[in-house]
Formats: structure tokens, C-alpha cells, sequence
């Protein structure tokens, strides 16, 4: 069962890491040029597609101590928060 935290997102005992809060400054940049999929439903606003692709994405992260980490991995959702204000999950490689 997924219930929301007290600051309105959801947790989920499906994490396979413990996380901690931050408010660093981050920057994504794309690697997928190109998904190729099949569309689902269509209109005026938007589409839904699938894909068995994968949005590949290299993360900056900055942390506490001015040094900037980099991660790879893919996008894996995106959740329209409020507004124009959206929500953007990374899995990671598996760094082992």
C-alpha cells in the first residue's frame, strides 16, 4: 500500500535504498535521442505511447561540498505536480 507523506508525495516499501531529503542543485541531459514505440490513444491535448526503449539520461548532482557527481541512468516517470511544476524519477545503473 503507497500512502503519502506528510508533505503530499507518495513512499513505497518498493525502494530498494534507503533515501535521505536534499535541495541540491541538479541538471539532466538526454542520451536517448530517439524512442520508437507504438501509440495508444491520441487527441487534440496529447498521446499516450509505449516503448520498450529506454530514456537513457546522464544526472548532475551538487553536492553539500561544491563537488558535482554524475550518474547514468533512465527516466523512469514523470508526474505532474502542480501547475506547470512536475516530478522526474531517475533509476540509476546499478553502480556495483
Amino acid at each position: 500500500m503507497i500512502t503519502p507523506d506528510p508533505k503530499g508525495t507518495h513512499t513505497s516499501d518498493r525502494r530498494r535504498a534507503p533515501r535521505r531529503e536534499t535541495k541540491s542543485p541538479v541538471s539532466v541531459q538526454l542520451t536517448t535521442t530517439q524512442l520508437d514505440g507504438i501509440s495508444d490513444n491520441l487527441s487534440k491535448t496529447g498521446i499516450l505511447f509505449f516503448t520498450d526503449g529506454d530514456l537513457r539520461v546522464t544526472v548532475s548532482v551538487q553536492g553539500e561540498d561544491g563537488e558535482t557527481k554524475q550518474y547514468t541512468g533512465q527516466l523512469v516517470r514523470c508526474e505532474r505536480i502542480q501547475g506547470g511544476r512536475r516530478g522526474w524519477a531517475v533509476e540509476f545503473e546499478d553502480p556495483s
